[in-house]
């Protein structure tokens, strides 16, 4: 019996041994993952949420000129720097 069981390893240990590495990868990389979506929503409510107060105060040209941006575009910048801690 451990003659076949040694004989199996012989033949597979490298299969096995990667696996177990990408599975351990894996899990090491899960946290960074959940956290990532968890900011990519954070990002998409903050950007709606600066977008509609945008739109209610009428930011104004001035803002607008001077950035070269339009108001989109300044949401989103609104929305990454209340996710960004």
């Amino acid at each position: 019996m451990s003659n076949k069981f040694y004989e199996w390893w012989k033949n597979h240990r490298k299969v096995l041994t990667y696996g177990a590495f990408i599975i351990l990868f894996g899990f090491y990389l899960s946290p960074v993952v959940k956290e990532a979506k968890y900011k990519n929503q954070c990002i998409k409510y903050s950007t709606k949420g600066a977008l509609t107060k945008f739109n209610k105060d009428d930011i104004g040209e001035t803002l607008l000129e001077e950035t070269g941006l339009n108001t989109e575009e300044l949401a989103k910048i609104e929305g990454y720097k209340n996710c960004i801690n």
